[in-house]
């Protein structure tokens, strides 16, 4: 999944601040001429409300060229690069970016709770002035939050974010926010950020240094990978992703269970088992890792070989290894032939087994 990039920070004075509102104006009206956005939205409604704002976004994106005549690039022609400087100097997506921050700084402020207090308060009389202490109610204002919201939105630039701010806010702590800082515009859905939640700051601030320009694809596309990156040191991450290419966010997502058991083995018996190990049950493979490396090589050439396609069903089931595993290992503990006969035995073997097991999975999927 392609990670966004926001926009260069830009310097917006009156004079441009005021022609760009009276430009967003005009592309409102044109709009509601058509029909495209319903009349009783104002500007103001734009950059107050993220739900009228994410429509007006999403109807520009999809209607841009009814307004070619007001948004004009340098040029003097149609705009198409979002990123391409217009006649007043910024860039679509510049502007874009100052809605969408005026409209979140909008909502949060808005959504500070309420709370009462007690203070003096000095009111004029007919006599003078008179001291009182009397409760009155005011917004609450929590230092951390305060920061928590500051730097959130700084980060906040497109119109597909707007849905997400609650999620933003709510889900993540602000010690969180500082480890993600600009990548969280790869948290591009409210389950993503959800998974990245449960990851304390030392472990995102680790996963990151491990990762470099990764931790953006990272977020993006599988989030939960940040527990299994944090568990090893940058030399492996390295080795995996090279290994294992994207499927490495499979293998960083598993569990700890399973990360035990990998813990022990060396990099040889890794290429060994290669994609494999996005989906081996940790009891088939501690089965596996009974035998030495050029066994290891006969066994997991031999399964792929045979199953094909089936095999990250059978290799993924935990039963696997008692039922039928076991024995096999224990087979090929006891031979002594050299590797080329023990690859072309174990494969015509391993063949042989398929209808059997085929069979033993689909009773596992009744029972």
């Amino acid at each position: 999944m392609a990670v966004p990039t926001l926009p260069p920070p830009v310097d917006i004075d009156n004079d441009t601040k005021k022609a760009i509102i009276d430009a967003l104006k005009k592309v409102l009206a044109i709009f509601q001429e058509a029909g495209a956005v319903s009349s009783g939205v104002a500007y103001q409604h734009l950059i107050a409300d993220p739900q009228v704002l994410t429509a007006f976004v999403e109807t520009f994106i999809a209607k841009r060229e009814m307004v070619d005549s007001i948004v004009v690039g340098k040029s003097g022609g149609p705009v198409r690069d979002d990123d391409a400087p217009l006649v007043c100097g910024v860039s679509l997506n510049q502007i874009q970016q100052l809605l969408v921050r005026t409209c979140a700084k909008k909502l949060f402020e808005a959504d500070k709770p309420m709370e009462t207090v007690t203070e003096t308060v000095t009111k004029s009389s007919f006599l003078g002035l008179v001291k009182k202490t009397e409760q009155v109610e005011r917004q609450a204002v929590d230092p951390v939050e305060e920061r928590k919201v500051r730097e959130l939105t700084r980060d906040i630039a497109f119109g597909w974010q707007l849905p997400l701010l609650d999620c933003y806010r709510r889900l993540l702590t602000y010690q969180q926010i500082m480890e993600i800082a600009d990548d969280i515009v790869a948290l591009q859905t409210a389950a993503n950020i959800e998974a990245v939640a449960h990851y304390d700051p030392q472990a995102l601030k680790k996963a990151k240094a491990s990762t470099g320009g990764d931790f953006g694809s990272i977020l993006a596309t599988r989030p939960q990978a940040i527990g299994g990156i944090a568990v090893w040191n940058r030399d492996m991450y390295e080795f995996y992703r090279k290994l294992l290419g994207d499927n490495a966010w499979t293998f960083f997502a598993r569990d700890k269970a399973f990360f035990n058991v990998v813990a022990g083995m060396d990099k040889a018996a890794a290429k060994i088992y290669g994609d494999m190990l996005c989906y081996i049950a940790a009891e088939n493979l501690s089965e596996i890792q009974r035998l030495n490396l050029d066994k290891t090589e006969v066994l997991v050439s031999a399964l792929k070989s045979a199953f094909g396609d089936r095999a990250a069903p059978v290799m993924s089931h935990p039963g696997f290894a008692k039922d039928i595993l076991r024995k096999v290992v224990d087979n090929l503990l006891h031979m002594n032939h050299d590797k080329d006969k023990l690859m072309l035995s174990f494969a015509l073997t391993c063949k042989a087994m398929v209808p059997a097991v085929n069979e033993w999975l689909v009773k596992q999927a009744q029972t």
